[in-house]
C-alpha cells in the first residue's frame, strides 16, 4: 500500500521539481541577461573613451604647434608655459582634474584593455607626436637663441633666430611628421569601430537568445502548472472513485467474515451452516435490496427471504474434492431487464466463489474430522496392542545398553537417507572428547583425529560403502584429546532392509584395543627378537666354525698349489676348480653371516648399515642405487633400526632378483612426527593382489607392523614398484 501511494506522489513531486528547476533557470537568464546588457553599455563606453583618447592625443598636437606659433611670434612666455604644461599633462607629470586626464595617454591606453593591434597603432601615434615635440622643442630654442652642438645638446648660445624658428615649423619633415600623427588615429579609430560593432552585435544576439529562453521557460513553467491543477483534479475524482469502491468491498469483507466465523465450527451442521448463508449473502452485493439467494446442496434447496429467478444470476460450485456436491446461486431482481452489461462486477463474482470455498472447505474438515474419529477408535486398539510391544523393546535395549556399558564399547548407527554417523557417547569418551567437540562439522573431527596413512580404513570415509553393503569391519589409528594414538577397532553390519533388501539401517560397535595390539606387538617383538638371536647365533657359528675351517683348507690349497708341479693339464684344472670354489664359498659365507646379522646396525646405526648394504652390492649388480636421509647421527631405538635395515634389504634383494631396474631410491626421512621409508625402483612391476600374500611382501609387513609402522605397497606393470613405511613417533 505504501509503494502504491509513493507511485500516485512521484509524478507530482517530477513536476513540481521541474516547475522549481524551471524558475531557477528563468531567474539565471535573467541574470545573464542583466550582465549581458552591462556588457553592451561597457563595449559603448569603451569605444567612446576611445573615440576621446585618440582625439585628446590629436588634439594636443594642434595645440602644441599653436603654443609654439604663438611663442615665436610674440615672445610671449605664457604661450611656452602653456605648451610645457600640456606636454607634462600627456606624460602624466601634471594633473588637472578638470580637463578629464588624471594619467598620461600612455597609462590611459593600457586601461583600456585595447588590443594587441589598436595599442600598436596608439603607440606609433604618440611616437610621431614626440617627435613633432623634438621639433618644437629646436624652434623654442631657436627663437631663445640657443641651438644643438654637436652632440645633439642645448649648450650653443647666440642671437635669437626667428626665421629658423618659423621654417622648422613650417618645413615638410615637420608637416609630413604631423600629417603621420593621424593616419595611426584614424586606423585605431577604425578598428574600435569595428570590434565596439562586433560586440554590440555578439551581446545583442545573446540577449534576444536570453529573452527567448525566458519566455519559452515561463511558457512551459505556465503549461506544467495547468498539466498539475488537472492531475489534482482528476486525483481528487480517483479518490472519489475508490472511496465508492471501498464501501462496496467492505460490504463484500463483512460478508465474507461473517460467512467465514460461520464455516469455522466444525461440529454446526451444515444444513444450519447453509441455511444462515442465505440470509448473509444478500448484504455483502451492492444493490442488497434486491438480492437474494439459492444454495443447492445434495438433494437440500436453501433460499432467501422474498427469493425469485430473473436473468440476471451469479453462480458457483460447492465440491467435495473434485466432485460437484452443490450450488450457490445469486439473482438480481427489479432491475431493467433490457440492460446490455451485467450488473454484477467482477468483485462480486469472486466473492461468490469465495463463499463456494468456504462451504467446500467445512463440508471437507467436516467428512475428514467424522473418518478420524473412526481412524481413532481403530487405532487406539492398535496403539495399546504396540505399547505392550514397544515396553518389551525398551527393555531389550536396556539390556543391551547395560552390555554395552560393561563392556566399555561405544555405538555408532548409519541410516540409508543420511550421510552422517550418529555416535554415542562412549564413542567421543573413549578418546577424551564430549558430542559436542563435533557439533561444528563431525567429518572434519573425525578426520582430524585419524593418522594419514589410515584414512581410507576409516569408518567416516567409509560411509557410501557401509550403506551399499551393510557390513564394516576395520582397525586403525586415532589421536586422543591428549596428543596420543589409539587402536581402534570399529565393525557393524545391517540390522534393517528394504523391501528391495537395501540396508536401511546399519549398527556397530566402536572398542579400544590399544591394549591388545600392544600385546600383539610384544609378541611380535619376542619372536623376532629371538629370530635375530637365533641369526646371531647362526652367523657367529658361521664365521667362527666353517669359515676358519674353509679357510685353513684354503691355506692348504695355496701350499700344495706352490709345491706341486701339476703334470697333466686336466688336473690342474680340477685342482684350480675346486680352489677357486671354496674362495667362492668362503666369501658367500661371509656375506651370509653379515647379513644374518649386520653388526653395523647395532655399532654405527641405520644409516651407516644400508650406505654400506648399498655400497656392497653396487659393483656387482646392474641398478644403480641412490640413498637419501636427513637423520645423520640421530639414533632410533635399535629394534626399530634393525627393522627398518631388514625391510630394506629384502626390498633390494627383490629390486637385483626380480626388477629389471635401472634406477632404485631409497630415502630415510625423520619428520616431526613421523619417520618416512621408501624403496622406489623402474623396473618390470607386477599387480599387487597376486603378489601381496607372498613370503617376502608379508615378512615386510609383519616387520613394519610389529613396530607400529604403516606397511603400503604400490606396483604397476612396466611402471615400477614403491614400498613405503611410516613409522609415528608419538
Amino acid at each position: 500500500m505504501n509503494n502504491l501511494l509513493e507511485d500516485k506522489k512521484r509524478p507530482f513531486f517530477w513536476l513540481f521539481l521541474l516547475n522549481i528547476l524551471l524558475i531557477l533557470g528563468i531567474l539565471t537568464s535573467l541574470a545573464f541577461l542583466f550582465v549581458n546588457q552591462e556588457r553592451l553599455f561597457d563595449s559603448q563606453v569603451n569605444r567612446y573613451n576611445s573615440y576621446r583618447l585618440g582625439d585628446a592625443l590629436r588634439q594636443s598636437d594642434d595645440f602644441l604647434t599653436d603654443y609654439c606659433k604663438n611663442f615665436i611670434i610674440t615672445k610671449d612666455t605664457i604661450w611656452e608655459k602653456k605648451y610645457w604644461n600640456l606636454v607634462a599633462l600627456r606624460e602624466g607629470k601634471l594633473i588637472l582634474e578638470e580637463q578629464g586626464w588624471s594619467t598620461s595617454i600612455l597609462d590611459s591606453m593600457y586601461q583600456m584593455g585595447f588590443s594587441e593591434q589598436e595599442f600598436t597603432l596608439l603607440k606609433e601615434a604618440l611616437g610621431k607626436s614626440n617627435q613633432l615635440i623634438k621639433k618644437e622643442t629646436q624652434a623654442f630654442n631657436a627663437a631663445k637663441g640657443i641651438f644643438l652642438d654637436s652632440v645633439n645638446q642645448y649648450t650653443i648660445k647666440g642671437i635669437p633666430d626667428m626665421d629658423k624658428a618659423l621654417q622648422i615649423l613650417y618645413d615638410k619633415e615637420y608637416l609630413f611628421t604631423k600629417k603621420e600623427v593621424m593616419e595611426p588615429i584614424v586606423r585605431f579609430e577604425s578598428l574600435i569601430e569595428s570590434r565596439t560593432q562586433s560586440t554590440v552585435e555578439k551581446n545583442r544576439e545573446q540577449g534576444e537568445h536570453l529573452l527567448i529562453t525566458i519566455f519559452v521557460a515561463i511558457a512551459i513553467s505556465i503549461l506544467l502548472s495547468i498539466i498539475t491543477y488537472y492531475m489534482i483534479v482528476k486525483r481528487l475524482i480517483q479518490k472519489e472513485q475508490l472511496s465508492n469502491q471501498l464501501q462496496s468491498r467492505n460490504k463484500e469483507q463483512a460478508c465474507l467474515y461473517k460467512i467465514s466465523q460461520l464455516t469455522e465450527s466444525t461440529p454446526k451442521d451444515i444444513k444450519h451452516i447453509l441455511e444462515s448463508a442465505t440470509l448473509i449473502i444478500p448484504y455483502g452485493w451492492q444493490f442488497t435490496e434486491k438480492t437474494c439467494c439459492r444454495i443447492t446442496y445434495k438433494e437440500s434447496v436453501f433460499t432467501s427471504l422474498h427469493f425469485s429467478e430473473s436473468e440476471w444470476k451469479q453462480e458457483a460450485q460447492i465440491y467435495n474434492g473434485e466432485t460437484s456436491i452443490g450450488t450457490i446461486e445469486v439473482f438480481y431482481n427489479d432491475l431493467i431487464s433490457n440492460r446490455k452489461e451485467s450488473p454484477f462486477l467482477k468483485e462480486e463474482q469472486e466473492l461468490v466463489e469465495a463463499i463456494a470455498s468456504l462451504i467446500s472447505n467445512f463440508h471437507e474438515r467436516k467428512s475428514y474430522l467424522q473418518n478420524l474419529s473412526e481412524s481413532n477408535k481403530s487405532l487406539k486398539k492398535e496403539i495399546e496392542a504396540k505399547e505392550k510391544t514397544e515396553i518389551a523393546l525398551i527393555e531389550k535395549e536396556q539390556q543391551l545398553q547395560f552390555a554395552f556399558d560393561v563392556s566399555n564399547e561405544g555405538i555408532w548407527e548409519i541410516y540409508h537417507d543420511s550421510d552422517v554417523i550418529n555416535f554415542s557417547e562412549r564413542c567421543y569418551s573413549i578418546l577424551g572428547f564430549t558430542s559436542k567437540s563435533a557439533e561444528l562439522d563431525q567429518i572434519v573431527f573425525w578426520k582430524d583425529l585419524i593418522i594419514d596413512v589410515d584414512q581410507e580404513k576409516a569408518l567416516i570415509n567409509r560411509i557410501k560403502e557401509i550403506k551399499n553393503s551393510g557390513l564394516h569391519d576395520s582397525i586403525y589409528r586415532i589421536k586422543t584429546k591428549g596428543g596420543q594414538y589409539k587402536w581402534i577397532h570399529t565393525k557393524g553390519k545391517a540390522v534393517a532392509f528394504s523391501a528391495q533388501n537395501v540396508p536401511l539401517r546399519i549398527v556397530g560397535t566402536m572398542s579400544d584395543i590399544t591394549e591388545r595390539m600392544k600385546q600383539e606387538e610384544k609378541i611380535v617383538d619376542a619372536i623376532l627378537e629371538t629370530e635375530d638371536k637365533e641369526r646371531s647365533r647362526i652367523a657367529r657359528e658361521i664365521h667362527d666354525g666353517l669359515q676358519q675351517t674353509m679357510s685353513t683348507s684354503l691355506m692348504s690349497f695355496e701350499k700344495v698349489r706352490s709345491s706341486v708341479d701339476f703334470e697333466e693339464q686336466k688336473i690342474y684344472e680340477r685342482f684350480h676348480m675346486g680352489y677357486q670354489y671354496l674362495k667362492k664359498a668362503i666369501e658367500e659365507s661371509r656375506t651370509l653371516a653379515h647379513n644374518l646379522m649386520p653388526k653395523i646396525v647395532s655399532d654405527n646405526g641405520i644409516v651407516a648399515a644400508i650406505e654400506s648394504l648399498v655400497s656392497a652390492i653396487q659393483p656387482s649388480s646392474n641398478t644403480e642405487f641412490n640413498f637419501d636421509q636427513n637423520i645423520l647421527e640421530n639414533r632410533l631405538k635399535l629394534s626399530v633400526e634393525m627393522t627398518l635395515y631388514r625391510i630394506t634389504q629384502e626390498a633390494v634383494n627383490n629390486v637385483i632378483k626380480y626388477a629389471n631396474a635401472s634406477k632404485c631410491n631409497i630415502q630415510l626421512l625423520k619428520h616431526s612426527d613421523v619417520v618416512l621409508l621408501t624403496i622406489d625402483d623402474n623396473g618390470d612391476g607386477f599387480v599387487v593382489d597376486q603378489k601381496e600374500n607372498t613370503f617376502g611382501i608379508n615378512s615386510m609387513r609383519t616387520r613394519a607392523e610389529s613396530i607400529g609402522a604403516y606397511f603400503e605397497i604400490n606396483s604397476h606393470l612396466n611402471k615400477g614398484t614403491q614400498i613405503l613405511v611410516e613409522l609415528p613417533l608419538k
